[in-house]
């Protein structure tokens, strides 16, 4: 036996000395091209856990593995590990239905404080008790601004009857019925081709997001109503994580840090110059009053607050106080 357990113990050498070999696997996906701050999310994320060595990764991005639905049945289904969500997390746990509450939170600091704390720890916690997903870390799309080529939307009956792009989230298009507006919701994916045939009026989303997906060309007015945050969830099918040993959980952990650190950045550098890159390519810029948009769209609490449940919606407020 002795020859074959040296042989065995050779061939373990070799083995150890190719590439990949005793690292840990992930499979990432993303439904946006780079520069988009769901791809930033992700690539910030992959390359950082590359650097700390003991993984590997197969990359997929700008919707090779499908759109964000597609993507996220694929990570419930296992056959995805990684992959950062937006707007249409709603659809897997209702509570992520507080961000499409309009003017929830007045700045970008006191989401993020709340997303790395308390809000972020329940959301978290429910995620994984619906779904069986491990959020990893909170990034952050930002802030979103309206664009149309009709008009300048100065009042909420500036919305009236315009066919704006939302996501597929049913808390979304309810606000934005509230308020007025024919919302659409439609694949990110396809918002360019629609908005310069004219069969969306307009759309609405960071302003990074509308330099990524080249909205700007085809759009008149940008309207900085900041009507909800939206942040990203970067998410981890929960059985990956259970697999991990606490030390490649540590690792995990760490790089999803600097990930949504270099959305926040993305966010903050992309809201000091694209306003002024809008107005230089000729874009109309304002900044309305957002007291009335506040006032039409405070009756939608109640209506919420029966979606989220009514316990987090005051503990949601609370934590606002």
């Amino acid at each position: 036996m002795k020859p074959i357990t040296l042989a065995f113990a050779a061939a373990l050498t070799a083995l150890s000395a190719l590439p990949g070999f005793g690292e840990t696997k992930l499979t990432m996906a993303v439904e946006t091209p780079p520069g988009d701050p769901l791809n930033v999310m992700l690539t910030a994320f992959k390359d950082d856990l590359l650097a700390s060595e003991g993984f590997s990764v197969d990359f997929f991005e700008s919707g090779a593995m499908g759109n964000e639905t597609a993507l996220t049945e694929l990570l419930r289904a296992g056959q995805l590990d990684v992959v950062p969500l937006g707007s249409d997390i709603v659809e897997l746990d209702s509570k992520f239905a507080i961000f499409d509450l309009p003017f929830l939170f007045d700045d970008k600091d006191t989401a993020r404080t709340l997303l790395d704390g308390e809000l972020g720890g329940m959301l978290a916690d429910s995620l994984l008790e619906t779904n069986g997903l491990k959020v990893l870390a909170f990034g952050e799309l930002g802030f979103r601004a309206i664009s149309n080529s009709v008009r300048p939307i100065e009042t909420p009956a500036d919305l009236a009857g315009l066919k704006l792009r939302t996501p597929g989230s049913q808390t979304r298009i309810m606000a934005f019925q509230a308020l007025g507006a024919a919302p659409t919701p439609l694949a990110l994916g396809e918002v360019y081709v629609a908005l310069r045939q004219g069969v969306l009026d307009g759309q609405e989303n960071p302003l990074s997001v509308v330099k990524e997906f080249s909205f700007d060309e085809v759009q008149e007015f940008i309207s900085l109503t900041n009507h909800v945050y939206t942040p990203i969830t970067l998410t981890m099918a929960g059985s990956v994580w259970d697999a991990l040993s606490p030390e490649e959980q540590e690792k995990v952990m760490a790089s999803a840090k600097v990930s949504a650190a270099a959305t926040r950045t993305l966010s903050d550098d992309s809201d000091a110059s694209l306003v002024s890159e809008f107005i230089e390519a000729g874009l109309k810029v304002n900044t309305p009053d957002l007291a009335p948009f506040k006032e039409a769209a405070a009756p939608l609490r109640d209506e919420f607050a029966q979606i989220v449940s009514s316990e987090f919606m005051v503990a949601v407020e609370e934590m606002l106080q």
